[in-house]
């Protein structure tokens, strides 16, 4: 039995490129939620939505993080993307409790914008990690075990 199981060159690459793309798709969701929010609803919801877009970049530099835990720790790797999601939703709910009681934000541009960085960010990164040539079972590996 081996003490530790080590990354492909493979998986690696793919996990770069999904970090790379939940930080972008975050900021993306900030710009686009923040324009459309202060074009439809004005000035307090683009504010608003813009409030949600950080938390949504914060929320992706935690994946970009979580992420690499996982590559340095491949049999924790479910843990770690569990805990993730739920840090993401415990973020999420204390987002729009903390700022429940701001009469200067709109709360549903805030937390709409939040949702959506969210369930981009995740669709991104299985996308991505889904069309990756990952070998599930490395054959080199196995032989030497």
């Amino acid at each position: 039995m081996s003490d530790s199981i080590t990354a492909s060159a493979q998986l690696v690459d793919a996990v770069k490129k999904a970090s790379r793309a939940v930080v972008v798709i975050a900021i993306a969701v900030t710009v686009i939620f923040g324009a459309i929010a202060a074009f439809i609803a004005g000035r307090p919801s683009g504010i608003a939505a813009l409030v949600g877009g950080v938390v949504g970049v914060f929320l992706a530099l935690i994946t970009v993080f979580t992420m690499g835990l996982a590559m340095k720790r491949l049999e924790m790797q479910s843990a770690f993307m569990v805990g993730d999601y739920l840090f993401k939703f415990l973020i999420l709910v204390l987002t729009l409790i903390v700022t429940r009681g701001m009469e200067f934000l709109d709360s549903r541009a805030l937390g709409l914008t939040v949702l959506v960085s969210i369930v981009a960010q995740s669709a991104v990164q299985m996308w991505i990690l889904a069309r990756a040539k990952i070998p599930t079972i490395d054959q080199a590996n196995s032989a030497q075990e």
